[in-house]
């Protein structure tokens, strides 16, 4: 078999892990998974793994690819898709450390994930009646953008008659048609780069284009386009908030052309949603959400030059009308909605003493005590 080596172990690791979102097998030192996010270590996989043993999981991995043998010698990793015997489907990252190779494995979802499962702002579900414009979805590696971005997709196809473009590195989760037809292309087998990709969708007829990652300014600039053009782009970004997410996209333009990009985001940005994955009651993970939602105040802050940052915290509190929410405010939603911990909800806060605040107005609904400290007494009783 082309992929007996690695079929096998990773057979055993899901057997060991059924849930792991992730396999890690490092060049030296025992393999592992996570499970709702934390690492665990699967002993019961044989030896550790080694360079001789790694080196082989990737040289099945990478075949005869010379585009992926290419990117591993230049960039020091390469990003494949993988299906194992038992049907399910990777996202495999292979790259150096040290004297070897390591394999990352992310386990990919069979199927889009309803909206509505995924305790995204209720707003949210209201970008997929867009027509045109740019949406950003934004959060640290591993925080469930891509998830959010499929879900978004396979609403638009399940509700509108329209063509669905997306470029991915490698294609994630297939889409169903729904009312509409998909087209999904993978970068180095189906486009040379993203930015060549988006300026070919132009001319594929797609009224929704999917970009799974806008990395660079060419990117950018040929994301802006297609949103100045008619068409609705979603795509992911790595940044912590909304905030980031707008200096972001600015900072990849220079000086000379800051005031055109300025004008160009203020015009064409519809919503930036932004996400963490917080552990779970009972396990799994909840996705804490911030929704920024493009207004007046916004588009004139983005296109004057101020400090966009300074101000997007402000925009967001006072914009409850548009659908809009801060972190905090989700993270207690989800305490409220009896999804997490106080602990967890604490270590996550952007102010903690304003989401504490927002705790305690919970628990007091509950007629649950709202102070640590307990058993004082007045002096002299």
């Amino acid at each position: 078999m082309e992929h007996a080596l690695l079929d096998a172990l990773v057979g055993q690791a899901l057997a060991a892990a059924p849930r792991a979102s992730d396999l890690l097998f490092p060049p030296a030192g025992p393999a592992g998974a996570l499970v709702d996010g934390a690492f665990t270590p699967l002993p019961g996989l044989g030896a550790p793994t080694s360079p001789p043993t790694t080196d082989a999981l990737a040289r099945e991995l990478l075949g005869q690819n010379a585009r992926l043998a290419a990117d591993l010698t230049r960039l020091g990793s390469c990003d494949v898709s993988y299906r194992h015997s038992s049907g399910w489907r990777f996202r495999a990252n292979i790259h150096r450390a040290g004297q070897g190779l390591g394999l990352v494995l992310r386990r990919l979802p069979a199927a889009p994930a309803p909206l509505a499962a995924l305790t995204l702002p209720p707003a949210a579900a209201r970008l997929t009646e867009l027509a045109e414009g740019l949406v950003l979805v934004v959060g640290a590696t591993g925080s469930g953008k891509s998830t959010t971005l499929a879900a978004l997709a396979a609403a638009i196809l399940a509700a509108r008659p329209v063509h669905v473009v997306t470029l991915e590195d490698p294609i994630e989760c297939l889409l169903p048609p729904g009312r509409g037809i998909v087209t999904q292309r993978e970068r180095g087998t189906d486009f040379p780069d993203f930015a060549e990709g988006l300026r070919a969708a132009l001319r594929q007829a797609p009224h929704v284009i999917v970009l799974g990652e806008a990395r660079d300014r060419d990117t950018l600039d040929a994301a802006l386009t297609a949103a100045e053009t008619g068409h609705l782009v979603l795509a992911t970004l790595h940044t912590a908030d909304c905030a980031g997410a707008v200096e972001r996209v600015l900072a990849c333009f220079g000086p000379a052309e800051e005031k055109l990009a300025r004008n160009r985001l203020a015009g064409s940005l519809k919503a930036v949603l932004a996400q963490r994955l917080l552990p779970r009651l009972g396990g799994g993970r909840a996705v804490s959400a911030e929704l920024l939602v493009t207004t007046l105040r916004l588009r004139e802050r983005i296109a004057s030059g101020e400090a966009t940052s300074l101000g997007v915290a402000d925009i967001i509190e006072q914009g409850a009308p548009y659908g809009m929410v801060g972190f905090d405010a989700s993270t207690a939603a989800l305490f409220a909605a009896g999804l997490i911990t106080e602990e967890t909800a604490l270590a996550r806060a952007s102010d903690r003493a304003a989401l504490a605040r927002g705790l305690d107005a919970v628990k007091a609904a509950r007629g649950q005590a709202v102070s640590t400290i307990t058993g004082l007494r007045l002096e002299g009783e």
